[in-house]
């Protein structure tokens, strides 16, 4: 069976979803020793299944085969929580709104014999969200899974656990391989009286200490349930931060997943449906300000349904009538972080997560060490011209210095990579260097992506390798074959302080340094001499 641990407090039939197609036989009060529990039990019917059609549009076979799928549910309401135990498809039926998160991992975390894992599954939280599962039949412990201590969010672990206090554990005194996610699958008692007693054991479990745990790092970071207790004062400080209130936490922008490849290309952002006013255009030098004073002037409780609502559109020409790419909500161009009760929350791609405060000092502690790497190299100083190619300008100033060649713009094409820069500028030892003017948006996430790229391709790749030496060759004949081991990251409009990043950009920045290490790559660091940008108003009615 699964179990899911909800917040207490409703009757029990409001934490169940209504589900048109259930045929309910069983509702029903029924007493576990003397708590009074809900069981419902039934079938999920279907008259067809989603691929009938298609099917059919190719063979001409009717496929409208019907399907039950039998589902239990019993709900033991022990306070200050009520727990759920699902059986078959039971647990489409439980609101997920009201499900805590992450209590499954929880008691794994305390629980799991980390050094025989069979499964992780884990997502990074960054713009990439990427997605892996490993698994080892045999089992392993976390190295062989290489999941990052930080930025990465852990979805499912499966092994043998130590169920000490649940009924399994008493009668046998043997480890039995569990799966952990929101859920706990696990054997419990069939007994109603040792029931409940394994449900108190497993919520004394999730309560103990988690610090021998070499799993701890899992709780660290988690998603934020839409019923979380905090989640209406967030929106609230997230509502106030977009009109421009400093103090409610610090708001930022972030290119979104979506994207990134368009922003290179783009001329200008058109955005839509922002308040009562008309589409309006941004030029590609996107700041903070091109929102806030818009956000001004609708009523603080409108502010997130048009931030949901809002759409930027981006466009080839520099007065958004061209629209060459797919819009994306402007939920996803935002980044908010604030502290409540000593946790750090954090607002990232339209979604909440939380982050505790002594896992927030550890990754400033590394981060801050990781910035005192610093490049020798020297760059001239950076005038800002207004212009699209002004990064380019730039890097081609800068190859004017013996040694130094530029390579941006000049794209590499590899079987994995169709289309990328292996870098910005080629210093006079080889190092690879990437520049990026940051400005009062944080593009961090967009730098460190085409970094990695980059350094993944040239170590991987052959095709990358002999491309790069043809590239440098064309530039200066006489150079010798490269094997480049140094990544700079070049920055002008900030410098690289650890107060100036966002604790996912934080986090971001140390997988990338731990990625280019198993590269056999060095991360070094430096800041460009620059001119703050003047910035003439460059938003415009759009037509």
């Amino acid at each position: 069976m699964s179990l899911y641990r909800l917040d207490g407090g409703l009757d029990l039939a409001e934490y169940l979803l209504s589900v048109e197609s259930a045929d309910t036989i069983v509702n029903q009060r029924v007493l576990l020793g003397d708590v009074e529990c809900l069981a419902v039990g039934g079938v999920l019917r279907s008259e067809a299944p989603s691929w009938a059609d298609h099917m059919h549009s190719l063979t001409g076979i009717d496929f409208s085969f019907s399907g039950d799928m039998p589902f239990g549910v019993l709900l033991v309401p022990l306070p200050p929580w009520t727990y759920a135990l699902t059986w078959g498809s039971g647990h489409l039926l439980v609101d997920n709104e009201l499900v805590e998160q992450g209590f499954g991992l929880m008691f794994g975390i305390r629980r799991l014999d980390c050094s025989r894992l069979g499964l992780v599954a884990s997502s990074a939280l960054d713009v990439t969200a990427r997605a892996t599962q490993t698994s080892f039949p045999g089992g392993s412990d976390l190295g062989g899974f290489q999941i990052e201590p930080y930025g990465e969010l852990v979805n499912r672990i499966a092994g043998p656990a130590d169920l000490r206090g649940l009924t399994y554990g008493r009668e046998t005194d043997k480890p039995y391989r569990i799966k952990v996610s929101n859920a706990l699958w696990a054997p419990f008692a069939r007994d109603p009286h040792a029931l409940l007693a394994d449900l108190r054991a497993v919520g004394e479990a999730v309560d103990e200490p988690d610090e021998h745990s070499a799993l701890r790092f899992a709780a660290q970071t988690r998603p934020l349930p839409k019923s979380h207790v905090k989640r209406a004062a967030l929106e609230s400080r997230l509502a106030a931060a977009l009109g421009g209130d400093e103090t409610a936490g610090v708001l930022g922008l972030a290119w979104p997943d979506d994207v990134v490849r368009d922003v290179e290309e783009a001329g200008s952002f058109r955005i839509q449906r922002l308040g009562s006013s008309s589409p309006y255009v941004v030029d590609t030098n996107i700041e903070l300000n091109d929102f806030t004073e818009r956000f001004k002037s609708i009523a603080a409780q409108d502010r997130l349904e048009n931030l949901q609502a809002a759409r930027v559109l981006p466009c080839l020409d520099d007065v958004g009538q061209q629209e060459f790419a797919s819009q994306t909500s402007l939920r996803k161009w935002f980044v908010f972080e604030t502290t409540m009760d000593n946790v750090r929350y954090c607002y990232h791609q339209g979604k909440w997560f939380r982050i505790g405060e002594g896992f927030v000092e550890q990754i400033r502690e590394q981060v801050a060490a990781l910035l005192k790497n610093r490049s020798d190299l020297s760059f001239p100083h950076w005038t800002p011209t207004g212009q699209r190619d002004d990064e380019h300008r730039f890097c081609e100033l800068t190859a004017k210095q013996d040694g130094y060649l530029c390579l941006d713009r000049n794209f590499a094409s590899t079987p994995f990579h169709p289309r990328f820069e292996l870098c910005d500028v080629v210093g006079p030892a080889d190092e690879m260097v990437h520049v990026k003017w940051l400005g009062g948006a944080p593009a961090a996430s967009h730098l460190f992506t085409q970094a990695q790229v980059a350094a993944q391709a040239i170590r991987d790749e052959p095709e990358a390798v002999q491309q790069l030496n043809d590239k440098v060759r064309l530039l200066e004949p006489h150079r010798a074959p490269m094997d480049p081991s140094v990544v700079v990251l070049a920055i002008a409009g900030r410098t690289w302080d650890v107060d100036q990043l966002f604790t996912l950009s934080q986090l971001s920045l140390l997988r990338l340094h731990r990625t280019l290490r198993h590269l056999r790559c060095t991360l070094q660091f430096a800041d460009i001499p620059y001119t703050p940008k003047t910035r003439s108003k460059a938003v415009k009615a759009a037509a």
